[in-house]
């Protein structure tokens, strides 16, 4: 995440003070190994709960949630902030939805959901990052899901999927248009921002897919068994933009999902022409802290 924190003007937000303190971000995923990067100093893991057997303590016997909290709200504190993530103050309630093979049911999924709505409050989950997907579907339960979490004031945020380059292959539920969808990208030679092929592309019926595009190549965070490792795909772009929604709320905490959404677009830099594949354009968390500095 080094590169990465420098590139989107992360460490300058973080040197601003701006870390995502006091904000709950709900990861559905594999779970979470309670890694040093979250309970040294305190324990940010505010409560772990699973589809197979309730509360309990934190686990991941697959790595995937773990490297998604990583990116998302790690410390770096084992990588002397190194790999810290983008909301490293931010709190994290784990909600382990998909399977240890890494295989989402579709019941499990929603009854994650079904637990963060119940939930919101009580913990103050104002985020909730899905980096999982499956194919849309004509009504999709998944997408009603997420859009009801969004219309209860939690901002969604999806990745896009990993079956592009090919157009109408976003997965759900980053297809519906109501909740923040991520593609990824990466820099070429000259640092130029572009879409990797792998990054899953709309449309969705008469919506262009995804919003934006954060990085997705090569990023660093925590891991099952060692300290860290590198990983990529859209999965690893979508806990960025949700790490961007915590910073805006650890400002405003009164924001609502359309509003984070709108700073977010409006602040993003151009990648291309192709609204299928990039969006809004790249992420750029520096511009929508400023924005919203500038209109508080």
């Amino acid at each position: 995440m080094e590169n990465e924190r420098k590139r989107l003007a992360i460490d300058a937000c973080h040197d601003m003070g701006f870390k995502g303190k006091g904000i709950t971000v709900a990861v559905l995923d594999t779970g979470i190994k309670p890694h040093l990067d979250f309970v040294i100093g305190v324990n940010r893991i505010v409560e772990f709960w699973s589809v197979d057997r309730g509360k309990g303590i934190p686990f991941d016997n697959n790595g995937h949630g773990t490297a998604v909290c990583g990116i998302l709200a790690g410390s770096g504190l084992l990588s002397n902030g190194k790999y810290m993530g983008v909301a490293p103050q931010a709190n994290l309630v784990g909600v382990k939805v998909i399977a240890d093979n890494g295989v989402g049911d579709t019941n499990a999924i929603l009854d994650g959901m079904n637990f963060v709505f119940k939930n919101k409050k009580r913990l103050n989950i104002k985020v909730a990052c899905m980096s999982f997907g499956s194919e849309p579907l004509e009504p999709d339960p998944i997408m009603k899901g997420a859009e009801l979490l969004w219309e209860q004031g939690i901002v969604v945020v999806a990745s896009s999927g990993n079956n592009g380059p090919a157009q109408s292959t976003v997965r759900s539920p980053g297809a519906t248009p109501q909740i923040l969808t991520v593609g990824g990208m990466d820099f070429d030679k000259d640092d130029k921002p572009y879409v990797v092929d792998f990054s899953s592309r709309g449309p969705w019926g008469d919506f262009s897919r995804p919003d934006l595009v954060a990085p997705a190549v090569d990023i660093f965070t925590p891991s099952l068994t060692k300290p860290y490792a590198v990983m990529s795909g859209t999965s690893m772009s979508a806990p960025i933009v949700a790490g961007a929604a915590a910073l805006l709320l650890g400002i405003n905490p009164n924001l609502q999902p359309d509003q984070v959404k709108q700073l977010l677009l409006s602040t993003a830099t151009f990648v291309d022409n192709d609204k299928n594949a990039s969006g809004w354009g790249l992420i750029d968390i520096g511009r929508a802290i400023e924005s919203l500095s500038n209109n508080v």
